[in-house]
């Protein structure tokens, strides 16, 4: 049987191009070696939001794209997405007062025509400022939550309900290139023929390519993200963002009926190295008694999850500071084939669009936008 797409890859950037590419017409078969999401689409800060932090990078181009998606999805998904108040407490702040509130007018400016309120001050006594130390003020501003697993199967729902083959548990072992087309061999034992291939391997971007024997000169940094659950440790549906002394920043959000805190940014060698260490627990609740009046210790931590986030390397020297946007690379030389270096959920169908947009004269169709006002399952 022959394919006009190809994608290896069942997360976030795999499924959304799946459905982008079903929804154009194309014949499209996603094949994911495990589950769906079951990597790096299940660990994240399960958060639909611009990037605030990535003002101080000048990601102002992601965070603006960021923040359109956000209202997209929250228009498309209200089923899986909900909007949420974020406090930003000023209280062990590594950057000034007014450097905080210019960044929050611009992350407003950035997203006009938001269905969100827009920030504003905290005053001492606003309940929400509560549950921390004394004498804290701050600020409130506005993004959402998601089941980040629910949103990767909807998009594979979608792309499945409108012609596309959704494979579990296989993967890609190699293939032969010609000028038109690709034989793939698949570890079920099948072999099929494709026009083009996507590779959305995530973390496994790099060894998906040489496999096939491509050569890149895109770099990869692969960053663990760590996050820990414990008791609730406030009353309300809303979260907080808490500066660290490294100039980071770790979330605390409702998740489950529990505390959610995350994340971390460590250096990984390897794909396969997700999985949290004492240390990033110790870092984590250390984050969060910096703020809280409740405090935790490693006992308290009822749950963990880790991911890691495959970021295209931009030759930042900290983990922190690699962009978070996503980099698409062609190759053209015979049949083609677009591999995806970085991305984050929340711009996940923003980048399916410029995909299929990479892919359409090679594959000789017209893109056009399919999927900005289309409902998600």
């Amino acid at each position: 049987m022959t394919y006009d797409l190809l994608i290896a890859g069942g997360g976030i950037n795999g499924c959304a191009i799946a459905r982008e590419a079903a929804l154009l017409g194309l014949k499209t078969l996603l094949v994911e070696r495990d589950a769906l999401a079951a990597h790096t689409s299940s660990a994240s800060s399960k958060l639909i939001h611009g990037g605030l932090r990535y003002l101080e990078t000048y990601e102002f181009r992601l965070v603006r794209e960021a923040l359109h998606e956000r209202e997209r999805m929250l228009a498309t998904a209200p089923q899986l997405i909900r909007p949420m108040a974020f406090v930003l407490p000023h209280a062990h702040a590594v950057r000034p007062w007014w450097m905080v509130r210019a960044g929050l007018y611009l992350y407003d400016l950035l997203g006009v025509g938001s269905s969100l309120p827009r920030s504003r001050s905290l005053g001492r006594d606003d309940p929400r400022l509560a549950p921390l130390i004394p004498d804290s003020s701050g600020f409130l501003y506005w993004d959402a939550q998601v089941d980040d697993v629910a949103l990767t199967r909807a998009n594979a729902a979608d792309a499945i309900a409108n012609g596309a083959e959704v494979v579990t548990g296989v993967a890609v072992t190699g293939a032969r290139r010609g000028h038109t087309g690709w034989d793939i061999a698949l570890s079920d034992g099948r072999t099929v023929a494709a026009r083009a291939i996507v590779n959305a391997a995530g973390p496994w971007v790099k060894q998906l390519l040489a496999t096939l024997a491509i050569p890149t000169d895109s770099g990869l940094r692969l960053v663990k993200g760590s996050h820990i659950t414990v008791p609730a440790l406030w009353e309300g549906d809303h979260a907080y963002i808490l500066q660290q002394p490294d100039r980071r920043v770790v979330f605390a959000a409702p998740w489950q009926g529990q505390t959610m805190i995350g994340t971390t940014d460590v250096p990984v060698a390897h794909p396969d190295d997700a999985g949290i260490d004492a240390a990033e627990i110790d870092y984590l609740c250390a984050a969060a008694n910096r703020y809280f009046r409740q405090q935790i210790a490693p006992a308290d931590v009822t749950g963990t999850w880790s991911g890691i986030r495959a970021l295209h390397d931009d030759g930042a020297g900290e983990a922190r500071a690699v962009t978070r946007d996503y980099h698409l690379e062609l190759d053209t030389d015979g049949a083609p084939i677009l591999s995806i270096f970085g991305g984050k959920i929340t711009t996940a169908r923003a980048l399916a669009e410029h995909a299929m947009r990479k892919l359409a004269p090679a594959l000789g169709i017209t893109a056009r936008p399919v999927t900005r006002d289309r409902p998600l399952p």
